[in-house]
């Protein structure tokens, strides 16, 4: 036996092995969190693959947003006593963890009645500011989730941590909006509709209760390819 052959041979396999160890770990850390949501798989939306109206409406509030951004840290768009638990939660915020910074922020805005946005706006489909919102305090489920996405930019979590997501509920027959976000301990759901007021859930546990539709941030669009009749649902869910 050729030893010194061998042994070279032993020597190139052991470094292709750990060569795909180390290809496989690194494909593992850049994995999308929201590649997979609900157990359906999200595609990298185009123009034509994404709808108009939910860019338009989008486009719109990001840019007041960003212009003349609502929550700062001396709360100046809201009045007592929201101002004085937005500034307590402000000044705790940095020494949280982050689930509890997501269960936080969820208290803080599903305190707020539901409204339809008829009722706040006189149109069937508005989607508001954090000002608007707040100025109310009432909303539709796009109304909580808009302003839980910019309360946790303004908080510093990145956006692409951060997912707007529009679902279908099948048990109601209707679609709403939730904000999914990214965590060292998994994807996390923040809905308006849930009881007790901080509860977040991982998006693993409720693929029977949504239905991805789309999904948008500041940086990407994204589609689940539905069926067309789930788009022609009813409107948001409040």
């Amino acid at each position: 036996m050729d030893i010194a052959r061998t042994g070279k041979r032993l020597g190139i396999l052991t470094a292709l092995c750990l060569a795909l160890a180390c290809a496989c770990m690194a494909g593992a850390a850049q994995q999308d969190p929201f590649e997979s949501l609900f157990g359906h798989k999200a595609f990298p939306a185009g123009a034509k693959d994404f709808p108009r109206y939910i860019e338009k409406h989008w486009t719109r509030v990001l840019k007041a947003e960003q212009d003349k951004p609502c929550l700062q840290r001396d709360a100046s768009c809201l009045e007592a006593p929201d101002a004085a638990q937005w500034i307590y939660l402000a000044s705790k915020a940095p020494s949280m963890d982050e689930l509890t910074l997501l269960r936080s922020v969820n208290s803080f805005f599903n305190k707020f009645p539901n409204s339809s946005d008829m009722e706040n706006y006189g149109v069937a489909d508005h989607w508001p500011t954090m000002a608007e919102f707040l100025q109310r305090r009432s909303g539709d489920c796009k109304a909580y989730t808009l302003s839980k996405y910019f309360a946790l930019r303004a908080f510093g979590v990145p956006d692409d941590k951060l997912r707007i997501v529009m679902t279908h509920q099948p048990a109601y027959k209707v679609n709403h909006a939730v904000l999914a976000v990214a965590t060292a301990k998994g994807v996390f759901i923040l809905d308006d509709l849930v009881r007790p007021i901080d509860l977040i859930r991982p998006q693993e546990t409720l693929r029977s209760e949504y239905i991805p539709l789309f999904m948008l941030n500041e940086q990407g669009r994204w589609t689940f390819k539905p069926k067309a009749e789930l788009l022609r649902a009813k409107p948001a869910r409040q």
